[in-house]
């Protein structure tokens, strides 16, 4: 029995029998599935869902879709690899960090570099302030200082 069809006979049951099939000793099961088996081959089931179950889940939320009730992107999980989900997750978590990180050290230099320059700008009103009063030499330090390539 393959493993769509299994689903199949496992949903029906659950849902038209009312039936969960692991609490049901063998012989009940089997007689369950020749009852699916002729529903099958006879083109009787009671809904078209169990003719293609993924046909359905696809259907149904294209029209869940249309209606607005789901975002694109949430989809019903049909596979379950959790390894490599969880490997996947993992990455994205990693990469949001590293993200983060980048950005406070951005906001660290920037705020750094505009302590600077604030810096800067009271050494400049310092200097014009020691020119005016005619102490060149405290004025010369503070150029040296603020441009120590500039030849004086």
């Amino acid at each position: 029995m393959g493993e769509e069809q299994t689903t199949r006979v496992h949903c029906m049951v659950a849902e038209v029998k009312q039936v969960n099939l692991e609490h049901l000793p063998n012989w009940e099961e089997k007689q369950m599935f020749k009852q699916f088996m002729e529903d099958h081959n006879t083109a009787t089931f009671p809904s078209k869902k169990y003719y293609s179950l993924d046909a359905y889940y696809r259907r149904k939320l294209e029209k869940e879709i249309k209606r607005g009730y789901k975002k694109a992107g949430q989809t019903e999980r049909t596979v379950f690899n959790d390894e490599e989900q969880r490997r996947q997750e993992m990455m994205r978590v990693r990469e949001k960090q590293k993200e983060e990180e980048v950005e406070a050290l951005k906001r660290s230099m920037q705020s750094g570099l505009a302590q600077a320059m604030k810096e800067q700008a009271q050494l400049r009103e310092e200097m014009a302030y020691q020119y005016k009063i005619g102490n060149f030499e405290a004025a010369a330090a503070i150029q040296r200082r603020l441009d120590p390539d500039a030849a004086v």
